[in-house]
């Protein structure tokens, strides 16, 4: 009967993180972006590229090197393109309201210095690249670390779902290793273990900006099966190396967890690409405009938007 009470509370557990992870996805966030124009135009049409919202909800807002007026809605993100002109200030005003600030440069030694106060600095990242292509990868990581919204950011912008999905993968196998490392009741990890790698598949699902239909259902009974072999190796490794217990089971709950996390991830991934490989060509037919505060605009997909100082386009 424990079991079953167990086993029965495990299931409401995943059913209420499912609708978590649906609340999450579909969340406000507000990336805004400020840009000098004296900034490399090459880094500007890469971030251009990739800050293109794709579900309502995601806004993205362009502007100079203006300061936001008070009465204004605070973003949960900035970025700052950094050219030739100051924009110490402007970082560190955000950095003071308690908003995270990545400054995009090309060389680190580009970044301006600032003047903050202790608390305040782990709000400023730099963002260096001298290779413009491995700039979107670089800004995606900063923003999936730190964003407090990783789901809606990940399903309004594409090219951050890799990074946030990295990051769900690798903190689950975390909680795994250490449920597997501290059970002390024989086969009590399983369940929780299990129910935190199907928690992981609905917010990758909810990431990639999947909606609850029979799918899941499936993915879910591939996770069980996964867990079931998974623990299976357990079993079999544990009665041929005893003594190793808990660092064994930690290390099959950490592995296991990250080739669970990353099949899902890849099914995910290989979904969406016909859908890319189709819209690659019109992107490709569209000139590029000059490097300016406007050039980030672009056509936004779907839902999204992108402002232009305060007016919607």
């Amino acid at each position: 009967m424990a079991a079953k009470k167990v086993t029965t509370g495990r299931i409401l557990e995943v059913l209420a993180s499912g609708r978590s992870s649906l609340r999450g996805r579909d969340e406000r966030v507000v990336v805004r972006v400020h840009v000098d124009p004296t900034c490399p135009r090459d880094v500007a049409l890469a971030i251009k590229g990739a800050l293109v919202p794709q579900r309502a909800g995601t806004v993205v807002e362009v502007r100079g090197l203006e300061a936001s007026a008070p009465e204004e809605e605070a973003p949960d993100v900035v970025i700052v393109l950094v050219g030739s002109r100051p924009c110490a200030q402007l970082v560190e005003s955000y950095a003071r309201a308690g908003v995270r600030v990545g400054m995009v440069v090309e060389g680190a030694l580009d970044a301006p210095r600032l003047d903050l106060p202790e608390q305040a600095e782990p709000l400023v990242g730099v963002i260096a690249s001298a290779d413009p292509s491995a700039l979107p990868d670089r800004v995606a990581a900063w923003l999936a670390a730190s964003c407090d919204k990783p789901l809606a950011l990940a399903a309004g912008l594409p090219f951050c779902r890799r990074a946030v999905a990295d990051a769900l993968v690798a903190r689950c196998a975390a909680e795994n290793a250490v449920v597997g490392a501290i059970s002390l009741i024989p086969g009590s990890d399983f369940p929780v273990m299990c129910a935190n790698q199907a928690k992981l598949a609905l917010d990758l699902a909810a990431a990639y900006g999947r909606d609850v239909e029979p799918a899941r259902a499936l993915e879910l009974g591939g996770v069980v099966a996964g867990g079931l072999l998974w623990r299976g190796v357990a079993r079999a490794v544990l009665g041929s190396v005893p003594g190793f217990g808990a660092l064994l089971k930690a290390g099959i709950g950490y592995g296991g967890t990250l080739a669970t996390g990353n099949a899902l991830r890849l099914r995910f991934e290989l979904e969406d690409q016909p859908r890319e490989e189709r819209e690659e060509p019109q992107a490709r037919s569209h000139p590029e405009p000059a490097a300016s505060p406007v050039l980030l605009s672009g056509a936004p997909a779907d839902d999204g938007y992108v402002t232009i100082g305060g007016e919607r386009s």
